[in-house]
């Protein structure tokens, strides 16, 4: 028998710098913690002041932090503000007039302090005039002693002063000895140098306002509810930082040329704006309103506001920006182009804020946590890069929207909201990325005037051109008609000898785009064969089991059951022959000849390919044509442009609300033509994609992860046709049109 003994459990001294110097970060992170205390105040400004001075003969900072709110009593001090952890916030969630969603919530923002210096005073006023005072040197912190033996001296006395805090941080650049475990497993003493003086140079400084002039969101409503941050700089040994400004936003904000913004619910309803702001004068706007669905397992987050800011940065671009009123705020004239880059350069990021607050490290310019410079490598025409993008994106407490933030203040914790969170952010931003794309092609912005491949080839080939300009010369030098003649005919002749070459590219293109194609709708061939397979599989071990009773027994009822199993095998075995079959257009590595073929027939085998997928979807599809219709050509690129348009059709069909979901294609033919119309009764097309031409761009993709290929494919398909692929208004759904010219 054994007696019990409980103990207590000792926190070391320690544990406070580790509080403040590990959980926090770094310095710009811990003087925002400062900084949030004052708001959580009520405060309607904050003072931040650096001041150069000497303290005995040593150079030092003096960092002030000095607000006019609500303070605090002697009591709040010594029991809440000097107490680790505390929930009082958590508890009470709004300030003391109820304004304000309080910042802090874990109790160990103002322990930050002592990143910034080695010795601190409080002294805050409260409402009714007392006033308390705490001196703090944090290096007594360092020590092997336990946290209940050291001692603060804090005093209270009464006071006229206004009511308000002030944090004094005093911060040298002093040596101390530490004491490490060697790779002898002996301890070892050595001399650091604790630099918090001169860790403040020209860079760390001029982050730091870039750090504050993004700290609060730019686009509160509340004007009743002002909080001002204003900086300031004495004795400073940079001449170009000392001067004293309030903290306001960048103003190259203004000056977007795209932007898209509104708010998201927490069950993905978005209503958004996008606006073209290209022209100032004629600024476009479209109001878009749709139902965002998540992927895999992530989870909405909330009510979310966004505001994505989108600037191009080509030359031309970046001179419009000026002309927009880009000002130098020193010289008060228009900024130079480097200058306008360089304030890109520090604005751009989309940054997170919650209650009027950033969250580090979004934002900041390094920092692509919606991956847009990745996804812009797979997609070049369409993506935009992270440093494209001023964005900001404003969330619910935690409460509401499941987005923790870390401990350390370096961002959310990465759970199923935060995902939902960047998927829905991807999702806005989709939106401006191709109308954006669909205006740069149609105001030639994005490559130039966009060439058909076809067209490409027919020019390399033809000698047309030539043959008109040597004749025109020849003419002119009065040279036989018949000598010009004859110059003409040893040109068509090779033009001629080129025409096998012209047809083998031909062939060699239209081989890699069909199986181009075939790659793009392998999961519906999946798909298609699903059901065959899983017959093999489960009727193979039924076979063995009647066979293994026929044996043993001779009864004639188990072959009857062998019987029905051999007949199921070779109907399945045949829909996965036909399939194939199907499917071969898209795999061939030689074409034949080019011939007659019946249009109807194609569609037809076209659609064959997608028939279970369009059982399955209640997908209805009507064909009107006669079936004697036939063009010349390679019947496989008739069939790679409607399995093209047939696979986007059931895409946005089987996204689609609409209770009619049907894909309708009609074949006329006139004297000099033969027109295939494909209609479908999905989303459809916006007035700006069919005019830019937009849709058959390479790399234009309306689906989230799509490759925009499709289209630009079919579209070559057709014009090896002889043939063009247009895309046509209509009030119901999509409306592709063939026209393939005699």
């Amino acid at each position: 028998m054994s007696d019990d003994v409980t103990y207590k459990i000792r926190p070391a001294a320690r544990l406070i710098h580790t509080i403040g110097s590990d959980l926090i970060g770094d310095s710009y992170a811990a003087l925002v913690e400062l900084v949030k205390n004052s708001y959580d105040a009520d405060a309607s400004k904050v003072d931040i002041v650096f001041k150069y001075t000497k303290i005995e003969n040593e150079r030092a900072l003096i960092i002030s932090i000095k607000d006019d709110g609500h303070g605090m009593d002697f009591d709040t001090v010594i029991n809440k503000w000097l107490v680790p952890a505390t929930n009082d916030k958590l508890k009470r969630k709004v300030s003391k007039k109820g304004k304000r969603t309080l910042q802090g919530r874990k109790g160990i923002g103002r322990f930050a302090a002592s990143i910034l210096g080695q010795e601190m005073t409080l002294s805050t006023v409260d409402e009714n005039g007392e006033k308390s005072e705490a001196v703090i040197d944090w290096r007594i912190f360092k020590s092997d002693d336990y946290l209940e033996n050291i001692e603060l001296l804090v005093e209270k006395k009464e006071t006229s002063e206004p009511s308000g805090t002030e944090i004094l941080i005093i911060a040298k650049d002093e040596k101390y000895t530490d004491i490490i475990i060697n790779e002898d497993n002996a301890e070892e003493t050595i001399e650091k140098i604790d630099s918090k003086s001169s860790y403040w140079n020209r860079e760390t400084l001029k982050q730091l306002v870039n750090e504050l002039r993004k700290l609060i969101s730019p686009f509160e409503e509340s004007t009743e509810d002002k909080f001002t941050i204003n900086l300031a700089f004495e004795n400073s040994p940079f001449p170009e930082i000392d001067e004293n400004f309030t903290i306001d936003t960048y103003p190259i904000i203004k000056f977007y040329d795209y932007r898209i913004s509104g708010i998201i619910s927490n069950e993905g309803e978005a209503i958004l704006i996008f606006e073209n702001n290209i022209n100032p004068d004629a600024v476009q706007k479209e109001t878009i309103t749709k139902k965002f669905e998540l992927t895999e397992n992530n989870k909405y987050c909330g009510l979310i506001k966004i505001d994505f800011r989108v600037f191009d940065r080509e030359p031309d671009a970046i001179d419009n920006l000026i002309n927009k009123g880009l000002i130098d705020p020193v010289s008060k004239k228009y900024m130079g182009k480097n200058e306008a880059r360089r304030e890109l350069n520090d604005v751009y990021g989309v940054n997170v804020y919650k209650n009027s607050f950033r969250i580090r490290p979004y934002g900041n310019g390094g920092i692509d946590w919606l991956d847009l410079d990745k996804k812009r490598i797979q997609n070049m025409t369409q993506k935009l890069g992270n440093n494209q993008v001023v964005g900001f994106v404003t969330i619910q407490s935690e409460e509401k929207s499941g987005l923790e933030e870390k401990s350390a203040r370096d961002g959310l914790k990465e759970n199923e909201h935060y995902s939902g969170l960047k998927e829905l952010a991807q999702k806005a931003l989709f939106e401006l990325e191709i109308r954006r794309l669909a205006y740069r092609i149609k105001s030639e912005k994005s490559r130039g005037k966009s060439t058909k491949v076809q067209d490409t080839i027919n020019s390399l080939f033809s000698l047309a051109e030539v043959k008109s300009s040597i004749g025109k010369k020849l003419s002119e030098f009065k040279i036989d008609k018949k000598a010009i003649d004859e110059i003409d005919k040893i040109l068509t002749d090779e033009e001629e000898k080129n025409a096998e070459l012209k047809e083998e590219i031909e062939k060699t293109i239209a081989i890699y785009q069909g199986q181009a194609t075939l790659g793009k709708i392998v999961n519906f061939i999946l798909h298609e064969g699903r059901k065959p397979l899983q017959f093999f599989n489960s009727e193979t071990k039924v076979m063995e089991r009647y066979l293994k009773f026929y044996r043993a027994t001779k009864e004639e009822e188990h072959l009857d059951e062998l019987t029905k199993s051999i007949n199921g095998f070779q109907i399945n075995s045949k829909f996965i022959s036909t399939l194939f079959k199907r499917i071969s257009p898209l795999a061939k590595q030689k074409r034949d000849k080019k011939s007659n073929f019946s249009v109807i027939k194609v569609i037809n085998e076209s659609l064959d390919v997608f028939k279970s997928t369009l059982d399955d979807a209640n997908i209805k599809v009507n064909i009107l044509g006669d079936e004697k219709t036939e063009i010349f050509g390679w019947s496989e690129d008739l069939y790679i442009a409607l399995t093209n348009l047939i696979e986007n059709s059931i895409y946005w069909l089987e996204i689609s609300k609409s209770d009619v979901k049907e894909i309708n294609i009609e074949v006329n033919k006139s004297a000099n033509s033969t027109i295939v119309d494909f209609k479908d009764t999905g989303p459809g097309l916006s007035d700006l994609e069919i005019e830019s031409g937009a849709i058959f761009e390479p790399g234009y993709s309306k689906k989230i992860d799509g490759t925009g290929l499709g289209l630009a494919i079919a579209g070559e398909a057709s014009d090896r046709l002889n043939g063009e692929l247009s895309a046509r208004k209509s009030n119901n759904g999509v409306y592709f049109q063939i026209e393939i010219n005699k």
